[in-house]
């Protein structure tokens, strides 16, 4: 909360965890590179790229509207999340949030869902990361299994992140805005080859099915999930109460309108193409040499590839803070909580991450398809991100009414976005999923059921050891 001195000067205040134990670098990260930890954990090029097909092929021309629902309900959220933001500079993020509103058992729920939506989203990112070095490689003529990729890929990751904050998310947002910027180029190019004149049946609202909108909503909600990344960034950033919320506030806007305005360009390039958005493995290249200009393929697929993997060292950055935060909270064993001296960067944390990681996507790389392990992960992940997303929204005017601080259009907020949290909650469980993506809420509910029963366990362990 910001106060005034006696010369009326204003500061910055917490109300809790000034004391919180970290060995991270304080004041080190600008805005800048606060806000390109949650660009980085959006990877907004993947979208484009890849995700806007998959949700052509459920949403149709509804697509834009399933985008501009997500984009609305992400801006809410974050006015939840800044609700703490504002007021704490933590490394802890939700996990936090959540802990010191609701208690220690919710905010390890919390946690415990973050963490599995951060293990299965890097899990994600490293297969497009290694279908997209695949396609790179096939320009010159060369192939490389994908569970080799996804080594490299992995090995890459862990190196980048452990080198230091500083370096990662600045390194992160640049590598990001340049990938933005050449699908941004090919969008003008697309529109300027149909004069600037958007296919009426892309935005005319009678040719739009709530219906379909439901569907793609769950895969479109995916495109903004890791946008609260910067909030685990309080203990390193400089002037923390004010840049964090306002990276995680910017984040999501930003991606937003670039989602919206590539699938409405995205549609209307495909349109009279005799190929389907939705059916469509590399839209992008295919959009490139229709509109003759080729060699913006190639240089989408290098964006691409740079993306998927710079996401993944942006969620692993954010993810170790997480982790090491539940570690001097007594839920996770001491090491976790170790920092690098010279790098100030949480080194254990960050190897058990990449660790977890590597193995799962080398491993679903070299004995499925790729293809199917990316949508796999991809699907479950927004079940650890939907449930903390819910359980923050929930605690924003809990915690409000402690400080008494609270009113009537905060709980009306929280209640209009908790609305529109649980509506792809329902909608990833109801029509029933067929194959295995019938059993994904499944393996959620037990690893919240066993990680809690373990949590639990140590914690009661520990603070018997303290007394």
């Amino acid at each position: 909360m910001d106060e005034k001195t006696n010369s009326g000067e204003l500061i910055q205040t917490t109300y809790v965890d000034e004391h919180e134990e970290s060995n991270l670098k304080p004041n080190s990260l600008s805005f800048f590179e606060v806000i390109g930890e949650s660009i980085a954990n959006i990877a907004p090029t993947a979208t484009p790229v890849m995700n806007i097909a998959v949700v052509f092929a459920l949403a149709g021309n509804s697509t834009w509207i399933a985008y501009l629902f997500a984009t609305v309900a992400c801006i809410l959220l974050a006015k939840q999340i800044n609700v703490f933001a504002k007021r704490y500079a933590t490394s802890g993020s939700i996990y936090t949030y959540v802990n010191k509103s609701i208690g220690r058992r919710a905010g390890f729920v919390a946690g415990s869902s973050i963490f599995f939506a951060y293990i299965t989203t890097a899990v994600s990112m490293m297969g497009g990361f290694a279908i997209y070095l695949h396609n790179l490689l096939a320009y010159f003529n060369l192939s490389v299994p994908y569970y080799i990729l996804a080594a490299i890929g992995i090995i890459s990751v862990w190196f980048m992140a452990q080198r230091g904050v500083e370096l990662s998310t600045r390194a992160m947002m640049v590598l990001e805005m340049t990938s933005v910027s050449l699908i941004s180029i090919l969008g003008l190019i697309i529109l300027a080859t149909h004069h600037f004149d958007i296919n009426p049946n892309n935005v005319d609202f009678t040719n739009i099915s709530m219906g379909n909108v439901t569907s793609g909503l769950v895969l479109a909600f995916f495109g903004f999930v890791g946008f609260e990344g910067a909030a685990s960034m309080g203990k390193e950033a400089k002037k923390p109460l004010r840049n964090v919320p306002r990276a995680v506030m910017i984040s999501p806007i930003i991606a937003g309108v670039f989602f919206i305005i590539m699938s409405m360009v995205m549609i209307m390039g495909f349109n009279g193409s005799g190929h389907n958005l939705g059916t469509s493995t590399n839209p992008l290249s295919f959009l490139s040499e229709a509109n003759h200009v080729g060699f913006f393929g190639y240089c989408i697929t290098l964006g691409a590839t740079i993306s998927f993997w710079s996401g993944s060292v942006g969620i692993i950055t954010a993810g170790s803070r997480i982790m090491m935060r539940m570690g001097h909270e007594h839920y996770l064993p001491k090491v976790v909580t170790k920092v690098n001296e010279k790098k100030r960067t949480p080194t254990i944390s960050i190897g058990i991450l990449s660790l977890l990681i590597g193995s799962l996507i080398v491993g679903f790389s070299a004995f499925t398809q790729i293809s199917d392990a990316y949508d796999w992960f991809s699907t479950i992940a927004v079940w650890g991100f939907l449930v903390p997303y819910l359980m923050v929204t929930i605690s924003a005017p809990i915690f409000l009414r402690k400080l008494n601080e609270l009113k009537v259009r905060d709980v009306l907020m929280s209640l209009i976005t908790g609305i529109l949290l649980i509506i792809p909650i329902v909608g990833s469980i109801y029509p029933q999923p067929q194959g295995i993506a019938s059993i994904f809420p499944y393996i959620f509910v037990g690893w919240i059921i066993i990680t809690s029963i373990l949590g639990e366990y140590r914690y009661k362990k520990d603070s018997v050891k303290e007394k």
